[in-house]
């Protein structure tokens, strides 16, 4: 009888073992969404079939997708069939382990114009795990703003998700301290500098990215860089780390994409900037030349609104800007399409018609775990603050034809606020 228990002990222990090597290692997080699906990835402890319920409540996860019968660690389970503009909430952990944090919203039909807030981040995962203490402040302040709430519609990452592209730093700097946003906001990343260490085996296997335009947009082909639409903006994502070789495709797929774009924002998303004052002088360059003279009129000849742009570490934004393609010190009135802050409650929001060359502005977007000191802010860039060794994020707010954008810093300015510099602009 003795010995009878001590077995039973044992395949009890097991059991316990096996079942606790299963549960979830990397949680949840959402990628690819459009009207009508979203791709849900995560880690488990062992292999197991990926498999996700989803249903319209927490309690009612009636509906389910297997990923196949084979046993794996890496999951990515695309649930299609969706209605657009819907919750759902889901789980990789059995039907009834749903929570009220972990659901995903279908997005809108493509051209409509509901409210979209867009939260953006750069350089998150990069430096060491003692910068942990700044990338959950970051995360703190924006949680805060967004009134108590994790969750964004979108999140755009520019690039450095980690410090030398190893599985270690990507869930310890980045994916453990971004997991309450990423349970309910899709994500969409760039390649960064720091992600291309081991030419980008590490990023390619872990961020699901829409190739071949499953959010809209034009198909690339490759991960490296993509479009998507949400409701009524397209984003182009850029890659500054392909190879030289690569660069023609890659532009040649920006003009088709582009052409084939009829949403009314457009937004363009990159880890490497065009100007910039910051860590690496974009003057002192010829990188940034090179894609000056031919990414930037391309995205110009289209009216591009917004460029988003890392790499920097720190927080510079541009005045509305047209054709400067030399270096700032060949800016001239020429280039200035609006020299104001862009502020309604200052000098008035921007103002620019839905056409080429109508004006756009750069806003280089700080780390949100490290910050560099700036060299020298150029005068295009007119913030109120040095805009310095402060980590934070950007908020991106489009509402029909308005859009508002926020940079939260980690810090407080002089009047108290975490809100150091915004802008709007508006579509006549």
């Amino acid at each position: 009888m003795r010995k009878y228990s001590f077995i039973t002990m044992g395949v009890f222990l097991l059991m316990i073992s096996l079942q606790f090597s299963a549960q979830v290692s990397r949680q949840p997080f959402l990628q690819i969404p459009s009207s009508t699906s979203v791709t849900i990835s995560w880690i488990s402890g062992r292999g197991v079939p990926g498999e996700v319920h989803y249903g319209p409540a927490v309690n009612s996860l009636t509906e389910s997708v297997i990923e196949s019968e084979e046993e794996e660690i890496y999951h990515e389970v695309v649930i299609s069939g969706l209605t657009p503009d819907t919750k759902y909430y889901y789980s990789v952990d059995g039907a009834s382990r749903g929570t009220e944090e972990q659901y995903f919203i279908t997005a809108p039909q493509v051209g409509s114009s509901p409210p979209v807030r867009i939260w953006v981040i750069s350089d998150f995962g990069q430096s060491d795990s003692d910068q942990n203490e700044e990338r959950m402040e970051t995360v703190a302040q924006w949680k805060s703003f967004n009134g108590n709430n994790h969750h964004a519609d979108l999140i755009l990452s520019l690039g450095d998700q980690t410090e030398d592209d190893s599985r270690y730093q990507l869930q310890h700097n980045y994916f453990n301290q971004l997991e309450p946003v990423l349970v309910n906001t899709p994500l969409f990343t760039a390649i960064g500098n720091h992600d291309n260490h081991d030419d980008m085996v590490n990023y390619l296997s872990t961020f699901a990215l829409p190739s071949e335009g499953e959010s809209g947009g034009l198909a690339s082909g490759t991960e490296k860089y993509y479009s998507f639409d949400y409701a009524n903006i397209h984003v182009v994502v850029l890659c500054t780390e392909v190879e030289d070789e690569e660069m023609p495709a890659q532009i040649e797929w920006l003009k088709k994409d582009l052409d084939a774009n009829s949403q009314d924002w457009l937004i363009a998303s990159m880890h490497r900037p065009f100007h910039s004052g910051g860590h690496h002088r974009t003057d002192d360059e010829q990188d940034p030349q090179d894609r000056r003279n031919t990414w930037l009129p391309v995205l110009e000849d289209h009216g591009v609104d917004l460029i988003l742009q890392g790499h920097n570490h720190v927080y510079e934004r541009s005045f509305m800007l047209d054709n400067l393609l030399g270096k700032t010190t060949s800016l001239t009135d020429d280039n200035v399409i609006d020299g104001g802050l862009g502020r309604e409650d200052v000098d008035g929001a921007y103002k620019k018609k839905n056409a080429p060359h109508q004006g756009t502005v750069f806003v280089e977007v700080p780390g949100g775990g490290v910050a560099s000191k700036s060299f020298e802010l150029y005068s295009i860039f007119p913030v109120h603050y040095n805009g310095y060794e402060y980590e934070g994020s950007l908020v991106v707010d489009v509402n029909g034809n308005r859009m508002d954008v926020k940079f939260l810093c980690n810090e407080k300015d002089e009047k108290g606020s975490h809100i150091w510099d915004y802008f709007t602009i508006i579509k006549k």
